[in-house]
């Protein structure tokens, strides 16, 4: 998770800690005992709820940032702009290099400029992890949408993408 996804689940727990430590300061504990348990469980859920949110919001985002479009001799990716090959580098491989260095920042790169660049395919990479070792998705062509193809590994791509 980012820093400042812990930074709210800090706040969280500390509000949880400081709640309980009034609670009993003001004495809410002598009242009706029930409820203390059941205000804790309550509580609990709701930080254990914002933190499984947290997660899956930030994976998502973080497969929205993975997802590269490919062209003849360029891939674009939303966070590193366009990334023009290299003459004797394949695509698997300038796609592997790009995703290695993403920070998964907030900031968009500028779409391609001419208008004519036609994406064949759509690299949607779910998991990228040890800098490519384990690296799984689907691959999109863009004049068959309907008709994802998964690979699980970089033989896989670069079967599919580089016919």
């Amino acid at each position: 998770m980012r820093k400042s996804n812990w930074i709210i689940v800090a706040i969280l727990v500390a509000a949880s800690a400081f709640f309980l430590w009034l609670w009993y300061y003001l004495n809410f504990n002598l009242v009706d005992n029930p409820v203390d348990l059941l205000f804790t469980i309550v509580w609990w859920a709701v930080i254990i709820a914002a933190c499984a949110g947290i997660h899956l919001a930030e994976k998502k985002r973080r497969e929205r940032v993975r997802t590269a479009f490919l062209a003849p001799g360029m891939i674009y990716n939303s966070e590193a702009g366009v990334v023009r090959l290299e003459p004797d580098e394949s695509m698997t491989d300038a796609l592997q290099r790009m995703l290695a260095n993403l920070d998964y920042g907030f900031e968009m790169a500028a779409v391609p400029e001419k208008s004519r660049v036609r994406f064949l395919q759509i690299v949607r990479t779910s998991k990228f992890e040890n800098g490519g070792a384990t690296w799984e998705g689907e691959v999109v062509r863009v004049a068959r949408p309907d008709d994802p193809r998964p690979f699980s590994g970089k033989d896989e791509l670069r079967a599919l993408i580089e016919r």
